[in-house]
């Protein structure tokens, strides 16, 4: 009987079967890696998604917290606003005797008037304003700051500060004379209204517009419902929304 050699048994390979099961399971390690992959992925930008619309949230309320804070500030505070405050418009924005806030609703502007109370005061928009030489100076002349969302920015002045801001919604706080605090809030004031506080509302979205699973949103069908009077209302994309809300007292017209 012929006997077979060592060399003869190392050369032999593997059989047809023993390769695709090594195929098959390599493929399913592919496929496993991939999709782990493909997830953690997703994970992380529907993350960054939302990181970005909290930041974007903060940066808003911050930027309406201090240009509202200075409205209708006055370097003398015993001078009268209609004194302070003449008569004054510019192309976007109209103010009458004495008037420090005014709001476009149909183009979604903001109109502030206030005294820098600071040689150093910068507008939202990072220009130098001319204030006062010492306390209580009288030659400073007031300052109107332009507030509106365009094309999904929040801008300052024209200059774009938060993108994918998608509306905004004011009420201001209203008083008569006999009262300091706000008795009630108006989307639009009256003549007669004194402004003692505003608060707003802001629905922002995601820059990245694939990140839902479908056209729906919580947070937009809470909104266009709320303030639309939409039902069921869809997203014209697949970002992710999210709402913010505060209420911020003019703490130069609330006393």
């Amino acid at each position: 009987m012929k006997k077979t050699s060592p060399l003869n048994i190392r050369q032999q390979g593997l059989s047809l079967i023993e390769l695709m099961v090594a195929l098959l399971l390599s493929t399913l390690l592919i496929l496993g890696i991939t999709q782990l992959y493909i997830d953690n992925k997703r994970n992380y930008v529907f993350q960054q998604g939302q990181s970005d619309n909290i930041e974007n949230a903060r940066y808003t309320l911050m930027l309406f917290e201090e240009e509202l804070y200075r409205t209708g500030y006055r370097s003398r505070p015993d001078d009268s606003y209609e004194n302070v405050f003449r008569a004054a418009s510019t192309d976007n924005c109209t103010f009458k005797a004495g008037e420090v806030i005014t709001f476009d609703g149909e183009n979604q502007l903001l109109c502030l008037r206030y005294q820098p109370n600071l040689k150093t005061t910068r507008s939202c928009d990072g220009t130098t304003l001319t204030g006062g030489n010492e306390p209580y100076d009288v030659n400073v002349s007031p300052v109107i700051t332009e507030i509106q969302i365009l094309d999904n920015s929040l801008r300052c002045n024209g200059v774009p500060l938060v993108d994918n801001l998608v509306d905004i919604k004011l009420l201001f706080g209203t008083s008569d004379d006999t009262a300091r605090e706000t008795q009630e809030f108006k989307t639009a004031p009256a003549a007669t209204d004194r402004i003692r506080s505003v608060r707003y509302a802001a629905l922002l979205k995601s820059r990245s517009q694939n990140l839902a699973d479908a056209n729906s949103s919580t947070a937009y069908q809470a909104w266009r419902s709320k303030w639309y009077g939409e039902s069921n209302a869809t997203t014209p994309d697949r970002a992710l929304y999210l709402t913010t809300e505060s209420t911020l007292a003019l703490r130069n017209l609330s006393r």
